[in-house]
């Protein structure tokens, strides 16, 4: 049952439809069913943000733990005795969404190896037994990106190679923090031989680029990539039948780099870009047959996948103080398997952005009301988000599962907000274990961990035992 407020963006119903169709997650479900309710309110309306519909992980992952407790399993052996092997892909879940490319597996060791998982359970015993409670938490989840349907399924690039030799890309999607701009540049220095410093990006102004979607559902990288591969494509060709006409050369004999073209064998033996766009703009009449003047060009890409899937394991440590409920967060480790990643700083910035907003969520940030649907935090007083103290240093882990996508590169913009809210919920609910508490409500304030525990010991405690305080 989802709350939708009073004005949901996109849409009402379908949002809340995606979070079953996703439920069962990275593991081996043979069967599954659900219903969706969606609930109209006097709040403010549901809308897209980052990882916006896959708070089935949180469910999914918490309900893992608190299986695990009960079972007597360790919640990391029971992930590891149910998560899909690449021998299972591909996989279609019971309910219709089909999983592949993907490394649930490999991720879940990885981040478990650099954290060092059993040395933490045996630091964690000496700790209980020193009246400390630290806390695991482990969260895995599988994502679909660069969704390939509808206005989404097309993204268009142009690259005007000026007379300078300057090279311009231009691409109808901008930057929404996602660093678009240095990928875009990457991928158009990869694709045409150019030299970083001479290649810049026009994002986002309809007036001189073509249509597209913009950034939504983690497709910025891999889509760009496929619109700038189709338009480099078509420069090449050019750029390198110029260089063979004017250096008497086979075609194929021509490389690119460095901002030159040059005669394999012979980097000597070459023209820079400058003076190819001066031999295009200039003196067309010396082109070789069939070639247009200028190095100007305009493609499209078409995503050949309805979606590319994406896959991580986090796990965060951390330490509950029993009598005041304050969380204090130890170390963050993420293992990420986006594919071959362009920019390794891009991708490990958008993770830590993710993980820092999936902490806000589960320790800070609560947008309450009174009865009356009134908003009660209204400013960022009331409303609390994480700092810089609040949050440990993020270590990565990467596995790389090619896509069947431009390059194998995935979406990655939106995992760490999907992967961090669980993994900070079990590592609370491991922390307070030892009182057989089931943390299920968030957010996870100081209050909110001191009632847990207090209605706790209500429960345990006989009435006659209950006066002197929590026992």
């Amino acid at each position: 049952m989802q709350d939708c407020g009073a004005y949901p963006s996109p849409w009402p119903v379908t949002t809340a439809a995606a979070v079953g169709v996703l439920f069962p997650g990275p593991y081996r479900v043979p069967r599954a069913g659900f219903s969706v309710k969606t609930v109209y309110t006097n709040t403010v309306g549901r809308a897209a943000y980052r990882g916006p519909w896959q708070f089935e992980s949180l469910a999914r992952e918490v309900l893992i733990d608190i299986a695990a407790r009960r079972l007597g399993i360790d919640p990391a052996e029971l992930r590891r005795r149910n998560l899909l092997r690449r021998e299972d892909l591909p996989y279609t879940n019971p309910n219709g969404m089909t999983y592949d490319h993907v490394s649930p597996l490999e991720t879940l060791e990885q981040a478990l190896a650099i954290v060092d998982y059993e040395g933490f359970r045996a630091e964690q015993a000496a700790a209980r037994a020193a009246g400390r409670y630290p806390g695991i938490g482990i969260a895995t989840y599988v994502e679909p990106s660069t969704p390939g349907y509808g206005y989404y399924a097309t993204e268009a690039a142009t690259i005007r190679i000026e007379p300078s030799g300057v090279v311009n890309v231009y691409i109808a999607g901008g930057s929404t923090g996602n660093s678009i701009e240095t990928t875009v540049v990457q991928l158009a220095a990869d694709a045409l031989g150019a030299r970083i410093e001479d290649v810049h990006t026009i994002q986002g102004d309809t007036a001189v680029t073509g249509f597209g979607a913009g950034a939504a559902g983690s497709r910025s990288g891999s889509m760009t990539a496929g619109a700038i591969r189709e338009t480099a494509a078509v420069l090449r060709d050019r750029i390198r039948a110029i260089a063979a006409h004017r250096l008497e050369a086979a075609v194929d004999d021509i490389e690119l780099a460095g901002s030159r073209a040059f005669v394999r064998g012979t980097p000597s033996a070459g023209l820079t870009l400058g003076e190819i766009a001066g031999i295009a703009y200039f003196q067309p009449q010396s082109l070789p047959e069939g070639v247009p003047a200028g190095l100007e060009a305009s493609a499209r890409y078409t995503a050949a996948n309805t979606s590319i899937w994406v896959n991580a394991t986090h796990v965060c440590t951390c330490e509950v103080d029993v009598e005041t409920g304050r969380v204090q967060l130890l170390r963050y480790v993420v293992s990420e398997d986006c594919g071959p990643m362009i920019n390794p700083d891009v991708v490990e910035g958008q993770i830590a952005g993710g993980v820092v907003q999936g902490i806000g969520g589960v320790l800070f940030e609560h947008l309450a009301y009174d009865d009356e649907g009134n908003p009660l935090a209204t400013t960022f007083m009331d409303y609390l988000v994480p700092s810089a103290a609040e949050v440990p240093p993020i270590e990565y882990g990467h596995i790389e599962t090619p896509s069947p996508g431009p390059g194998g590169f995935k979406g990655v913009g939106e995992g760490g907000a999907i992967g961090a809210p669980p993994a900070v919920v079990n590592a609370v609910a491991d922390a307070l274990a030892p009182f057989g508490v089931d943390v299920t409500e968030l957010p996870l304030s100081p209050a909110r961990i001191v009632s847990l525990l207090r209605e706790r010991d209500a429960r345990a405690v006989p009435h006659h035992h209950r006066a002197g305080g929590r026992t």
